[in-house]
């Protein structure tokens, strides 16, 4: 698996993880940071 797929896979585990802290009533601010992270570093992955 590439670096860019594995990167992909992760933001995909981040943001069902943060539709489930959304369903349960908690806070996302932390996740969003790692959501934002992941795909500035798939941005600069694919230049």
């Amino acid at each position: 698996m590439s670096k860019i797929e594995e990167l992909n896979e992760y933001l995909k585990r981040l943001k069902l993880e943060k539709r489930e802290l959304i369903l349960a009533g908690k806070k996302t601010s932390v996740i969003d940071i790692k959501i934002k992270e992941v795909e500035d570093e798939i941005k600069a992955t694919q230049i």
